[in-house]
């Protein structure tokens, strides 16, 4: 009997441990996984965060359960991602805005190192948006009110420090006009003044306009790049303006994440960007796929950190 003792209590021991490990290193993902978009419902970050979510959720077969995290023009939630636990288990919605442009012109706890990046899903030309029934009929309309009204014709934004202020800014300071900037908490809540007359005109991105624009409530009248959707809209480029003006979606885990982790999420990401269900929302949302991922696609991300770096100190100036 002793001898049985020992040998069940060896066994035992031997299966609690089996299965301590077999939780610990079971292959990921075995659990929800939390995806931080740093804004409010309703915009194209979330938008096309949503489409990638619950892609993955069909492909991986776990809950990827989008959590609206917003304030500070995207640095709260982007923050907070960066601090959380390097298990895949807690991921960000990664754009130009809060990615590029916040940890250059504002004192945001965190940086492009802070994070490692996963997929870049869709690319998105930064626009300049007016009222269906806006006298501003071209760019040059509004550029040439600008110039007369300096400081006094308004244009929305989502925030001072918001990849929409920076980007308008660099554009007005190369044409040499001046808008009078009005800020909203989101992209979505900026439209929503335009639409309501509060405003003469805003700055957005294609999946946040487009459902304006085709209900013929709002025009677009200027584009980081020309698009198929919007024949005869010029680009900056057209207007003389040099740069690149274009917001991306994609997704940032925290630095340190197990590669296990980066490459179970960028295997499901090259499946889903496949699925013509996929394909078919971001095509809705009016959004150009740009698939990347690895190295090469890191390198261009950490030379357009360090632009927008130098463009700073011009700023601070």
């Amino acid at each position: 009997m002793k001898f049985f003792g020992k040998t069940f209590v060896i066994f035992a021991v031997t299966v609690a441990m089996t299965l301590v490990a077999g939780s610990a290193f079971a292959k990921y993902p075995n659990r929800p996984v939390k995806v931080i978009v740093p804004y409010g419902p309703g915009g194209d970050s979330d938008l096309a965060t949503r489409v990638w979510a619950d892609a993955m959720e069909r492909e991986l077969g776990v809950p990827f359960v989008v959590v609206n995290k917003s304030g500070g023009s995207g640095v709260v939630g982007t923050a907070f991602a960066a601090r959380s636990k390097a298990d895949g288990y807690t991921l960000s919605n990664a754009g130009i805005g809060n990615t590029l442009i916040s940890p250059n012109f504002s004192n945001a706890p965190y940086s492009l190192a802070s994070f490692k990046p996963i997929v870049k899903n869709i690319a998105n030309p930064f626009c300049f948006v007016v009222p269906a029934d806006s006298p501003y009929k071209t760019f040059q309309d509004f550029i040439d009110a600008c110039k007369a009204k300096p400081g006094k014709v308004t244009l929305g934004s989502y925030g001072a420090a918001s990849s929409g202020t920076i980007m308008a800014t660099m554009i007005a300071d190369q044409l040499g006009f001046k808008p009078k900037f009005v800020q909203a908490s989101g992209g979505a809540l900026s439209m929503v003044s335009l639409i309501g007359g509060h405003i003469e005109a805003c700055v957005s991105f294609p999946p946040i306009a487009a459902p304006h624009v085709a209900s013929g409530k709002a025009r677009i009248i200027a584009l980081g790049q020309r698009m198929d959707a919007y024949p005869g809209v010029p680009s900056f480029g057209d207007y003389g303006v040099k740069g690149t003006f274009e917001g991306y979606g994609g997704i940032f885990a925290p630095a340190g994440v197990p590669q296990e982790v980066v490459e179970t999420l960028v295997a499901a990401s090259q499946k889903a960007i496949k699925d013509p269900k996929v394909l078919k929302a971001f095509h809705n949302m009016n959004a150009l796929i740009d698939f990347r991922h690895g190295a090469s696609w890191e390198k261009e991300l950490e030379e357009s950190y360090n632009g927008f770096s130098e463009a700073a100190k011009s700023f601070k100036k």
